[in-house]
């Protein structure tokens, strides 16, 4: 694996700590390219960095690494994994982060990374991930990382689950224009097609291709990454119906 190295954390921008995962980087790989896939992600929110992961595998590909670090639980007792899934390489803390890239990959393979006996109980990311992910991002083999292990940690609330009232999921994300992300995809609804989405006090049966098409009120619509999303035209959504990540919905199918 020879590629682009993608960061993809909560760190945010004001404090330096993502300038340090760079720094930590090219001292462990000199030259690697790296680009700042995201550092807002919202605190401990492992549903939207899962989302983001997905989103920019897809646009990166096969030869990038993802450093993904949202870690409430750094210096604790969860696991490090390293996963490549169809070329594409990811680091991150065993919490669910790698979700969407290994349910759907079709080859995968994953190692339970050893954390370096000086690396700060508090700052992983820059200790153990950034380099790592540097080294991957370099050429280096993915099983001199550490033991393989079957499968690294999977969130299942980010996966839709049907019954007789349709297909549930939760919102996992929520977008800068305040378009909701559902963890509904289209593999969800074999061959059947969307009749309305419910949330807590609110449900749409507006149901289009495009923003364009949107009236005044909220609308559903396939986004570009595959999600099935909650928008409004030239508005947010989120605010108009105050539905937030997390919020749990229900896809009506016909």
């Amino acid at each position: 694996m020879s590629g682009t190295l993608i960061f993809v954390t909560d760190y945010g921008l004001e404090d330096g700590y993502a300038a340090q995962l760079w720094a930590a980087a090219w001292s462990a790989s000199p030259g690697v390219r790296c680009i700042d896939g995201t550092h807002l992600v919202p605190s401990g929110d492992v549903l939207t960095a899962a989302y983001r992961c997905k989103t920019l595998a897809r646009a990166f590909g096969p030869g990038s690494v993802i450093c993904a670090v949202v870690d409430p639980g750094v210096g604790g007792d969860r696991a490090a994994v390293a996963v490549e899934c169809d070329g594409v390489g990811c680091v991150a803390p065993d919490t669910g982060l790698i979700s969407y890239l290994w349910t759907e990959a079709r080859e995968r393979r994953a190692v339970r990374l050893r954390t370096p006996a000086e690396a700060s109980a508090t700052f992983h990311g820059r200790d153990l991930f950034a380099p790592v992910a540097a080294l991957l991002a370099g050429g280096a083999p993915l099983d001199g990382f550490g033991e393989a292990i079957d499968s690294p940690q999977l969130r299942e609330e980010l996966m839709a689950v049907e019954d007789s009232d349709g297909l549930h999921s939760v919102v996992v994300s929520v977008d800068h224009f305040g378009n909701c992300i559902t963890g509904v995809r289209p593999t969800d609804l074999r061959d059947r097609k969307v009749a309305c989405l419910r949330w807590p006090g609110g449900e749409t049966v507006q149901v289009v291709t495009t923003y364009a098409e949107m009236g005044a009120e909220v609308a559903v619509l396939w986004n570009s990454s595959g999600h099935l999303e909650l928008a409004a035209r030239e508005a947010s959504a989120s605010e108009r119906t105050g539905v937030r990540a997390g919020t749990p919905i229900t896809v009506g199918l016909r």
